[in-house]
């Protein structure tokens, strides 16, 4: 191989290779399912905000003699695949991922939007030269280096509905309560844990405490097309994380409860308070009860729980249990939840 050379090559300059036959988009090297419309209309969406995408190789040949260059693509087949099929008007933008564009095609955006996609700049690695062994040799170092997909994380790549669109913006808009109270550490946030901790506690206030994670997917599934209920669940989780800042204020990060599985249980728990949580195990009639006056005994009983918990005290070894081996099981999860709820309950 002679080189390989990163460049920024814009969406219109795809389109005129395209045009002129220099653009060769079958796939070769790495396979790749047909991507649904929906994550077709994300990546437009994306592209539209000017925000990053994966980068993209190319591998590039000119013949000496008709002095035509030739680009095959290597990696990038459905991303360009997808801009090509917009610009030629074949889908439009779904109203999950940008009302302001919202079944639109391409022929149908504003001036300014079509000049902000079609200036897109894609990022691109040049191979020059290039076998095929050579094309091989690259992409098996380059997997090398990555880590193996964690579960969100797959959730992440098969899902762009209107789901995930809720979860990741209020995970997102919460970032400085994770990371203040400790909750969540930047690594953990660059592996998702945030839109994770967010699913989780979302789908607790629709449907309860849930049998560990893998029941997350029937909602992403459930509400890919449309999640009506998407405003008032992010109104409610914001007051809960109010809450739970009026109560222990920046003692949180010193707490046990700065633990994920415990503040998961913290969280429902003062969701169950103020909302009633559906199947409840402590509040099965969805009582709702007022805050205001009881926040400060609250905040002893909760204080002085977290400290029996760091000290092993005997009398939490059941709730240590539950919040250190498998944390997001039903059973420790109804557990954490009674004993949170017994402790909240008798200061009121």
């Amino acid at each position: 191989m002679e080189s390989y050379k990163p460049r920024g090559y814009s969406v219109n300059d795809f389109l005129g290779w395209n045009a002129v036959g220099e653009l060769v988009l079958q796939p070769r090297f790495q396979r790749r399912e047909v991507w649904t419309a929906k994550a077709r209309s994300y990546l437009i969406d994306t592209m539209l905000r000017q925000l990053p995408i994966p980068i993209i190789f190319i591998r590039q040949d000119i013949d000496p003699h008709t002095r035509r260059t030739t680009r095959e693509v290597v990696d990038g087949q459905q991303r360009l695949r997808a801009v090509i099929d917009y610009v030629g008007g074949k889908f439009a933008i779904l109203p999950s991922h940008n009302p302001d564009y919202a079944r639109m095609p391409f022929d149908e955006l504003p001036e300014e939007a079509k000049h902000r996609l079609l200036g897109y700049e894609f990022s691109v690695v040049v191979l020059v030269g290039a076998t095929d062994a050579d094309v091989l040799n690259i992409f098996a170092r380059l997997n090398s280096y990555t880590e193996r997909l964690r579960p969100q994380e797959l959730l992440n790549a098969q899902f762009s509905g209107a789901f995930k669109q809720a979860v990741y913006g209020i995970g997102l808009s919460h970032l400085t309560f994770w990371r203040e109270n400790r909750i969540l550490s930047d690594r953990q946030i660059v592996r998702m844990d945030e839109a994770e901790l967010t699913s989780e506690l979302v789908v607790a206030m629709l449907d309860g405490l849930q049998d560990g994670k893998a029941s997350l997917r029937k909602f992403y599934e459930k509400y890919e097309d449309h999640f009506p209920r998407a405003s008032k669940v992010e109104a409610r989780l914001g007051r809960v994380l109010d809450e739970v800042s009026a109560i222990l204020g920046q003692d949180l990060r010193e707490t046990a409860f700065r633990r994920k599985a415990m503040f998961y249980s913290l969280f429902c728990v003062l969701y169950d308070v103020l909302f009633g949580l559906p199947n409840s195990p402590t509040n099965p009639r969805g009582r709702k009860y007022r805050l205001a006056s009881l926040r400060n005994n609250a905040a002893k009983a909760l204080r002085d729980l977290s400290d029996k918990f760091d000290r092993k005290h005997s009398s939490v070894d059941r709730l240590r249990q539950a919040a250190l081996s498998q944390t997001d099981r039903i059973a420790p999860r109804r557990l954490r939840h009674t004993v949170i709820w017994n402790a909240f309950m008798r200061a009121t």
